[in-house]
């Protein structure tokens, strides 16, 4: 074990943080550590780097004295150097730095006329020795590839490290990290600074590392593609998960019903018990009402379920419906100073309902049309028309059409002011606003709630086109996912500017990629054009054109459990890519065995079928056990008393685990007794 948090503890002042939250990092793992903005994610990593001390519990930590060669990168470090680029790079190797050093000086020396030449050239020696045994040779030349697939040039390593940008400086500490980071890297919003190519760098480099990693992060995308366990910190407390974020997108969501299903059979229970004291504290039974409303009081009630975290289904109807087209861009080109940044676009149209994602590095003109398309700026040639009762809304990064001076409830009154208070809850409810949240000052808000406030305007304003510059910028994963819904359920068109892979995979029906100097359309989703849009056209079609869910293949990584992860041999679908449905309350019955074929095959489909019919019985296996266990579960629950509710939701909260792990073991039952069958054909 490289390092842990048991049951640990942590308060600001009267403000609890963190709540007896357990983790255990082991070697070979890569985890996803997700949460809302304030959840604790990056106090967790400060625990780890002795930055901060528990209140309760124990903290292992990756020390160097326990032989871990660990690196850590977050957005607020501060370079340790005035030097350069590489320098920078390499200060955490200050004895191969100081060598180097030592070694330029030796060789100036002994280029010089005069002096002891054998003493100069033994004291060369030595220290070339030294450098050599401490693999200075090797860690300058990772460096240098690791600051070039960061985006550096070979004549950047000399700049001066304060001559940088802030995006710049980001990137030279995260090569500084991935270099430390031998055993362990614990990364704090790696990816916000980075170009595609430089994050899919990033990627390929933490499936194919030795190292364990723990990244924090909001990119959904980015978490399926590297993660091999989750943890989830929500409301100071700490869940873990095998697999990627859309595996535990999947076991989060049954949580959540099963969740749902005992708070309602824990509020039936106390119905019925209260109409009985109600109807008998004042009758011949009012001894044993007194009783029952005793142990009402006593009763731990569960709480209700965190519904926002479901998929919320709505829509937004068009206040007025505009024609079939919504826009068209003809011979359009943008930039700035009379100067395109690409080749006009010949026509563009926009239909009732569509949404159209523009992709393509930075500074190629995707913000600069929408500000063209808003009439903020002139087009460089051509012009854009809106469709017959077309009305436009430029949603953008600063969300400048929030008025500072109001709540929450009064932006949204100040555009319906003669709508009744409950049409405004209801309608603030589907941007998650509620309670008191409704009365919040804007200025009070996080920027993901600055972020859904502005669209709500915009919807309530009956806009039917939005143009939406980076919607998801700076938000946390439940607001990201409030965004996605809220434009997916938008019936008017959109045409959304993103890096978000993810959002693009969930709300883009069709592309617009601008790239050296073109602008390029594409009917089809990004899952259908990812090597086009990610801009690996010379892979286009090949293996990297899987959909933005987890579905490309993993290196094999040591899980918790000493198993291995994404193993080469065949195997049933990942679990990101099935629904496997929930099993009954009571336990389902075992598939029975298929009986082996009895036609002549040849020994290489023989050998397929045993392997097959071998996967099958081991499938069979497990479901039979978590079967047994579901059914000996379930018998002790129903002799419980439910009034002791601390130990009856304990027992829920174990059977809820079952129900999760057989519903996955029939999915690869059915996987391996699929594949079978179709060997047998």
């Amino acid at each position: 074990m490289l390092a842990s948090l048991n049951h640990v503890d942590l308060r600001f002042g009267p403000q609890e943080v963190l709540k007896d939250v357990t983790w255990a990092i082991q070697e070979g793992e890569c985890w996803g550590v997700i949460g809302r903005n304030g959840a604790g994610k990056s106090t967790v990593f400060k625990l780890l780097l002795a930055q901060l001390e528990a209140d309760a519990g124990t903290v292992v930590r990756p020390t160097r004295e326990r032989g871990i060669r660990m690196g850590h990168y977050a957005q607020d470090l501060i370079p340790d150097t005035n030097g350069t680029v590489l320098e920078e790079a390499l200060a955490a190797f200050g004895d191969v730095e100081r060598l180097q050093h030592e070694m330029r000086e030796l060789e100036h020396r002994m280029g010089e006329v005069g002096g002891d030449l054998n003493e100069v050239m033994d004291r060369y020696q030595t220290v070339t020795e030294a450098f050599e045994h401490l693999d200075g040779f090797s860690i300058r030349a990772r460096a240098e590839s690791i600051l070039q697939s960061l985006g550096f040039s070979a004549e950047d390593f000399e700049r001066p490290v304060e001559t940088l940008s802030g995006g710049q400086k980001s990137r030279v500490m995260l090569a500084k990290a991935v270099l430390q980071g031998q055993d362990l890297l614990l990364l704090d919003e790696p990816t916000n600074h980075l170009d595609l190519p430089s994050l899919r760098w990033l990627e390929g480099f933490i499936q194919d590392t030795d190292a364990t990693v723990a990244v924090i992060s909001h990119d959904r995308y980015f978490l399926d593609k590297i993660a091999t366990e989750i943890l989830e910190l929500e409301a100071g407390r700490s869940r873990v998960y095998e697999g990627n974020y859309s595996e535990f997108m999947e076991k989060k969501e049954q949580e959540l019903e099963l969740q749902e299903r005992h708070y309602e059979q824990q509020q039936t229970y106390i119905k019925k018990q209260e109409e009985y004291i109600r109807r008998n504290i004042a009758g011949q039974n009012t001894k044993q009402a007194r009783g029952r409303r005793t142990l009402l009081g006593r009763l731990d009630r569960i709480q209700s379920p965190l519904r926002d975290r479901r998929k919320v289904k709505f829509s937004f109807p068009e206040t007025q419906r505009g024609g079939d087209v919504a826009l068209v861009l003809e011979n359009a080109s943008v930039g700035w100073d009379g100067k395109a940044l690409f080749a006009p676009l010949e026509q563009l149209q926009i239909k009732r309902g569509q949404k159209l994602g523009i992709v393509g590095l930075n500074g190629t003109g995707k913000s600069t049309i929408l500000k063209a398309i808003s009439e903020e700026i002139p087009f460089i040639t051509g012009q854009a028309r809106l469709g017959s009762q077309v009305k436009l809304g430029y949603f953008d990064q600063h969300h400048r059409n929030l008025d500072p001076r109001n709540t929450v409830f009064q932006q949204i009154h100040a555009v319906t002011p003669n709508a009744v208070k409950q049409d405004i809850l209801g309608f603030l409810a589907k941007f998650q606003f509620r309670g008191d949240e409704v009365d919040k000052p804007v200025t009070a808000l996080s920027g993901g709630e600055r972020a859904r406030l502005s669209i709500a305007t915009l919807i309530r304003n009956g806009v039917n086109l939005l143009l939406l510059d980076e919607p998801t910028n700076h938000m946390d994963i439940p607001s990201m996912e409030a965004m996605e819904d809220t434009i997916l359920s938008f019936s008017g068109a959109a045409i959304v500017v993103t890096h978000d892979r993810y959002l693009l995979g969930r709300v883009a029906d069709t592309l617009l990629r601008i790239h050296e100097g073109r602008a390029e359309y594409r009917e089809g989703s990004y899952e259908e054009h990812q090597a086009w849009v990610d801009l690996d056209l010379g892979s286009e079609g090949g293996s990297d054109s899987a959909s933005p869910k987890g579905e490309r293949e993993r290196p094999a990584r040591r899980g918790a459990s000493g198993g291995e992860v994404g193993s080469q041999e065949p195997e049933a679908p990942k679990k990101a890519d099935r629904k496997p449905e929930l099993p009954p309350t009571k336990a389902p019955s075992r598939p029975q065995p298929t009986p082996k074929p009895h036609t002549p095959i040849d020994k290489d489909k023989q050998r397929s079928l045993k392997r097959a019919e071998r996967l099958v019985a081991e499938a069979e296996a497990k479901v039979a056990a978590l079967e047994a266990q579901l059914t000996d579960h379930q018998k002790g629950l129903a002799a419980m008393d439910p009034a002791d509710w601390q130990a009856f939701s304990i027992r829920l909260d174990e059977q809820k685990a079952l129900e999760a792990d057989l519903a996955y073991a029939m999915s690869d039952w059915e996987a391996a007794q699929g594949a079978l069958e179709e060997l047998q054909r």
